[in-house]
């Protein structure tokens, strides 16, 4: 019976233990990059990343007729082709106008869909994020300690039938980023 319960404990942490990815930022010399604030930390991402995905966007939307399931982000799940279309040209005219400039975001502050100013990036940098984060291609800095991440780990959640990415701070276990608040509907309750 001993030897069955060290067993079961054994698959448990193997099982818990292979859920998560510890990620270690590549080295990149970061020369032109956006600088975007969360709660917990900021992601300076390269702007050649979003210029790439912007380039795949180019591509795929008409292939896809503008179709809103190009796009993971909840805030494209209501629009029909033409307002994605409208969308995507508004942000990809904003970009081609301004990749040059200094962009700084920060999720403290409420940004519209639909502002023609540098918030209309935000959803596609937010779908972009999960990849880059993956792929150790954002350098991170911890807004607790203004030092920079050198590992950061990956797990997972199960929310309802579809699983989500979190990325958090080693040995801190804060949350630094979570796929669920971004590309799935907050629903609350209010009890009275």
């Amino acid at each position: 019976m001993k030897n069955l319960i060290t067993l079961v404990a054994a698959m448990a942490f193997y099982v818990c233990g292979s859920a998560q990815t510890i990620i270690k930022p590549f080295e990149i010399e970061l020369k032109d990059s956006i600088f975007y604030q969360v709660s917990s930390a900021v992601f300076i991402i390269d702007k050649q990343d979003v210029e790439d995905y912007f380039k795949g966007l180019d591509t795929i939307l008409p292939q896809r007729k503008y179709s809103k399931d190009v796009f993971r982000n909840i805030q494209f799940l209501h629009l029909n082709p033409e307002e994605v279309q409208r969308h995507y040209k508004m942000a990809s005219k904003f970009w081609a106008a301004n990749k040059n400039n200094p962009l700084s975001y920060n999720t403290d502050r409420i940004s519209l869909f639909w502002n023609d100013n540098e918030t209309i990036l935000m959803p596609y940098l937010d779908e972009i994020l999960p990849n880059l984060l993956e792929g150790g291609k954002i350098q991170i800095v911890d807004r607790s300690t203004n030092k920079r991440v050198q590992k950061y780990e990956m797990n997972y959640e199960d929310v309802g039938v579809k699983s989500f990415k979190v990325f958090k701070f080693i040995g801190k276990g804060r949350i630094m980023w979570r796929e669920s608040e971004v590309f799935m509907e907050q629903m609350s309750t209010v009890n009275n």
